[in-house]
């Protein structure tokens, strides 16, 4: 019976752990970014991604206007400090 608690309590620990990971996850076109969670954050805020132009085949990404509620999200998001 304490065997079976103790299984049936870990199992739902990590299914706990799995859901937090995959909330905090990176999102499919920044997995390729040199800063993914930078990119993640701008796609989830208002962002977006695009060809860049000048590295035929690579991408670039671009952080919400600046100076919108959208880019005081994607800073938040990003942990980056005030004061630039």
């Amino acid at each position: 019976m304490r065997t079976r608690l103790v299984a049936a309590l870990a199992a739902l620990w990590t299914v706990g752990l799995v859901t937090a990971a995959a909330a905090q996850g990176v999102h499919p076109q920044g997995r390729t970014a040199r800063d993914s969670r930078a990119c993640t954050c701008a796609v989830t805020n208002g962002g977006s991604v695009s060809e860049d132009p000048h590295r035929p085949g690579r991408l670039k990404w671009r952080s919400p206007r600046l100076g919108t509620g959208a880019h005081m999200a994607f800073m938040n998001c990003t942990g980056a400090r005030r004061g630039y």
